[in-house]
């Protein structure tokens, strides 16, 4: 087990998904978040021995349960005993220090309220907010908006900025930032994280391109104040192992508490 200088376990929120923005009271608009990364991360943390909130999107995929989608029905029996009591071992070992914290509309206001009770009200060492957290959303109607005509125009109006507010909610806590871009040059990607630690006063921004992810090499930059960036691909291996192992490490000792 992993603890904070020789004391005690971390304490860990993550945040995952993707927010959702009514249009009216049957539709709405989404973004392409599963959540698959914020569970790798709250998992690797689980396996360091910390205690995690992981306040999670609606459709989100959720740390250790979605394993169970990936298992082949078609295998053999006994491979199939095997890799569900490994799972249910995790589950029992781990349950205790999983606290699953689901967001019921999963609007922005509802992640922001929600986000700031638990910062309140839990002694947070570190706080990863990979919710990927709408910037705009409609200006919602009531009712039902008819289907007859040919062009719908949407409206649509800035949401709050959710992670400008936790450094207020969570003084003390280790702060982790995630941008993401879409098909952006390296140096550009940088430069947003950069730009984006400085508003959002967090501690690391982690940047990625959305290409990348969909073609299946995910690379993530790590961007800190006054810090070498470094970058992390699928050739280093499990990269939400790696990026919780960088985060402990400066967390625990960088940064005075």
């Amino acid at each position: 087990m992993s603890e904070r200088g020789g004391s005690r376990p971390w304490n860990v929120v993550v945040t995952g998904g993707g927010t959702i923005a009514p249009i009216d009271d049957v539709r709405h608009i989404a973004n392409a978040s599963t959540g698959r990364f914020s569970a790798a991360i709250t998992e690797a943390w689980l396996d360091r021995g910390a205690t995690v909130w992981h306040l999670h999107a609606p459709m989100a995929e959720l740390p250790i349960r979605r394993h169970l989608s990936a298992i082949d029905l078609a295998r053999p029996v006994e491979e199939l005993r095997h890799d569900l009591e490994t799972l249910a071992d995790r589950w029992q070992v781990q349950r205790d220090r999983l606290h699953l914290v689901p967001l019921s509309k999963g609007t922005v206001a509802e992640y922001a309220r929600t986000l700031e009770e638990v910062l309140r009200s839990k002694p947070v060492d570190v706080v990863m907010l990979a919710m990927a957290a709408s910037d705009y959303e409609p200006i919602a109607a009531s009712g039902k908006i008819g289907s007859e005509a040919e062009v719908l125009t949407i409206h649509c109006q800035r949401t709050q900025k959710v992670i400008q507010s936790v450094r207020d909610w969570a003084p003390q806590a280790f702060l982790v930032g995630f941008k993401l871009l879409s098909g952006s040059a390296e140096s550009e990607l940088i430069r947003a994280a950069e730009e984006a630690y400085r508003i959002n006063r967090t501690d690391l921004t982690v940047a990625n391109d959305l290409r990348l992810y969909r073609a299946g090499r995910h690379t993530i930059a790590l961007v800190r104040p006054n810090a070498p960036v470094e970058t992390l691909g699928p050739e280093d291996g499990d990269l939400a192992r790696l990026l919780v192992d960088r985060v402990s490490r400066w967390a625990g000792g960088d940064r005075e508490r």
